[in-house]
């Protein structure tokens, strides 16, 4: 590895080594790195054995962890290279080093910024590694069992820290090793899906894709976009989504497309800038993933993207969910190899179909007024879907989703507040008439009248006062950060509330709910991996 400085002090020693392997094949022993630009950057500190380098050669991972791994070098060892020369060293890894589509999936909810309430199934991984970050970010690794324990090394060198926060740790050692054992089970570097992926390595389809998903504020939409290679790894697209609202709105950007399955867009949403982090499908023909505004992460639309020439299938129907005695209503199939055959399960009748085309079809329809409640199979010509569409008897109840939920302050320096988005989403008891059981059918947003009301834990708490204000939409936009010197003791405008929705039912009466919000800190350090 180029250094600043003339030398640099190599911890981790004695690799066993094996013989060697098919290029791009995946051996019990390591890796073959061939790119020279790896190796004449990486080897001055790197150890070059016949092609397996230290440390790189034994571990895999997905595009932001290679460049978290390149600027923590830059920041403690000194590493200096070009922007460009950056880039091309996180294409080569994320091709050679990087992960299969099924390895990322459980856990892209990281990568997409996405707030998680995580479920960890081993307590010595929750001692060792949970405590300061994500499981994600650990599942998202693939290494061998040596250089499991490196990494645990590299974290008592470089993060001495790490050992006093698990000081309540007794059998630290033994927790240690059994964490490493665990992790080299879990996660090891030679795995099927990756013998799987690349061996066959689909390539995504230039020309149209077609657009399902859902946006917090707005609701449904559908789209079709339209695929350009303009390199290697690099793609240009444009298309219009089109909320069920009817509203339209153009979209347009360029990605760059890591190891052939990690998609990384910049681009325009309706000329405001966006981002993008999708990640394709094992057999190439789907994207799943978000879009969200650029620099809140936290706006976003959660969608997926499947090639229009794909098997046939269908991706959304909005409405999801229609009253029984509905009469005349404009329904929207979205998806891949459509006819104008549609139906929609018992009790609902397609009366006229507005448009067809292989990727949309609008058609009215009228539900009966004894349709049963409950979800139904979805066709339209030789694409099927379960539980995309449902007949309801009454709204019954309503919910304020997210919950919880966390905003951040912000807005005085280079910290960007975290808003947060709220939805009150109508919902029907289902067949069995009890809330919150397995048959309720979530019916869709609702308008509802917002506010911020005090979740009381001292007879001085007025955290409702200072934490923010909420929108007639849901958008909650949290105060600025520092301390405020009209509260007591100058606090921060930090709390934690309650956020009430009151919606006007159909029938009359007002159905209400609440939800839990957490207003807390500036989020000071953005790490590719967070």
């Amino acid at each position: 590895m180029r250094r600043k400085m003339g030398s640099c002090l190599i911890v981790a020693l004695a690799f066993v080594l094996a013989t060697s392997w098919a290029a791009s094949a995946l051996g019990g022993s390591g890796i073959p790195v061939t790119s020279d630009k790896v190796l004449t950057i990486c080897t001055d500190c790197h150890k070059n054995n016949g092609g397996l380098v230290s440390r790189i050669s034994y571990v895999r991972q997905a595009p932001e962890a290679w460049e978290e791994t390149l600027w923590r070098h830059k920041r403690i060892h000194g590493l200096s290279i070009t922007r460009e020369e950056k880039e091309s060293l996180i294409l080569y890894f994320s091709e050679n080093h990087g992960l299969a589509p099924a390895e990322v999936a459980p856990y892209a909810y990281t990568l997409e910024k996405r707030d998680t309430k995580e479920k960890v199934d081993s307590q010595v991984i929750v001692d060792m590694c949970v405590r300061c970050h994500s499981y994600a970010k650990t599942a998202l690794q693939r290494r061998t069992p040596e250089d499991w324990t490196k990494l645990a090394n590299m974290h008592s060198g470089v993060l001495p820290m790490w050992v006093y926060q698990l000081q309540d740790v007794l059998d630290w050692d033994e927790t240690l090793a059994a964490c490493l054992k665990e992790l080299s089970k879990r996660f090891p570097l030679e795995t099927p899906e990756w013998k799987q992926w690349v061996s066959t390595r689909p390539k995504a389809g230039e020309g149209k894709w077609v657009v399902a998903g859902y946006q917090a504020g707005k609701g449904a939409y559908g789209g079709e976009i339209e695929l350009k290679k303009t390199g290697e790894a690099f793609y240009s697209y444009a298309g219009t989504v089109e909320f069920e609202s009817g509203e339209k709105q153009p979209i347009a950007g360029k990605a760059t497309l890591y190891g052939g399955y990690a998609w990384r867009a910049t681009g325009t949403l309706a000329g405001k800038p966006i981002r993008e982090v999708f990640h394709i499908s094992m057999d190439g023909s789907t994207f799943t993933g978000v879009r969200f505004d650029d620099p809140h992460f936290e706006l976003r639309g959660v969608e997926t993207r499947a090639f229009a020439g794909s098997a046939p299938r269908i991706l959304s129907v909005m409405p999801k969910a229609l009253k029984a005695g509905t009469k005349g209503a404009a329904v929207t199939v979205v998806g891949t190899g459509l006819s104008k055959e549609v139906s929609l399960g018992d009790g609902v009748t397609v009366k006229k179909v507005v448009s067809a085309s292989p990727t949309k079809v609008v058609v009215t329809v009228d539900v009966a007024d004894k349709a049963a409640a409950g979800y139904r199979n979805a066709k339209a010509g030789g694409a099927a879907s379960a539980r995309l569409f449902a007949v309801y008897a009454a709204v019954d109840y309503i919910k304020v989703v997210p919950s919880p939920a966390m905003s951040r302050t912000g807005g005085l320096g280079y910290a960007v507040k975290q808003l947060v988005q709220f939805d009150a989403m109508a919902v029907s008891e289902g067949a069995d008439g009890a809330a919150g059981t397995g048959d309720d059918i979530e019916i869709g947003r609702v308008p509802a009248a917002w506010k911020v009301v005090e979740l009381a834990s001292s007879n001085e708490d007025h955290d409702a006062e200072f934490v923010g204000a909420i929108d007639r939409n849901g958008l909650f936009t949290p105060g600025d950060e520092g301390p405020n010197p009209k509260r007591f003791m100058q606090e921060n405008n930090m709390g934690d509330v309650w956020v009430t929705a009151s919606y006007a039912a159909p029938g009359g009466g007002t159905l209400s709910a609440r939800g839990y919000l957490l207003a807390t800190i500036p989020l000071y350090v953005q790490r590719p991996v967070q």
